[in-house]
């Protein structure tokens, strides 16, 4: 850290640095560091996300995931946990101009299930539905050299937007989104 967040002690090449690590690291084309996951579930929605968008949301994901829909001014529609015909059918309900975003945990943080990513994104993608894993509970565990659970089930290409923490597997603080 250097002693506060980077709105008040501005960026150091030290950031970039690490931002530019996790890009490649992840497959991904750019990184933002937060203070906390917690911090970046709750960022993201607000300035990604209109009134007539909508984050489509995993029934059983971590409270950080909903606190942040919560923020979002899209509607927040839950789904049954891990299930990718709840998921369609929410979907189909939308209207086509409705922006979208499925957000789900990689690894789910009270059940230790992991998600079924092939199928959710299968679902997404057949409704032009952006895909959010959060991958607090997977990075450092699934995927090659802990890549997370997006890695793990090869949809590296496919999943547009990954959050991620340092305090589980990694031993330390703050989060960040990639995408």
């Amino acid at each position: 850290g250097v002693a506060s967040v980077r709105f008040i002690c501005g960026t150091q090449s030290v950031h970039k640095e690490l931002e530019a690590r996790l890009s490649a690291f992840l497959g991904m084309d750019d990184t933002i560091l937060y203070s906390s996951c917690f911090d970046a579930n709750g960022g993201l929605f607000e300035t990604l996300l209109d009134e007539q968008d909508a984050v489509i949301s995993d029934a059983l994901n971590h409270a950080s995931i909903i606190d942040g829909c919560n923020f979002a001014p899209g509607k927040l529609i839950p789904f049954r946990h891990n299930s990718a015909s709840s998921l369609e059918n929410r979907l189909k309900r939308l209207p086509d101009e409705a922006g979208r975003v499925v957000i789900l945990d990689g690894v789910f943080s009270m059940s230790g299930d992991i998600a079924d990513l092939p199928e959710i994104n299968a679902a997404a993608k057949r409704h032009h539905a952006a895909m959010y894993v959060d991958e607090a509970h997977s990075l450092g565990v699934l995927g090659r050299q802990g890549r997370g659970a997006v890695d793990h089930f090869g949809l590296n290409d496919e999943v547009e937007i990954v959050m991620g923490t340092f305090s589980k597997s990694l031993g330390s603080m703050g989060g960040f989104i990639a995408g």
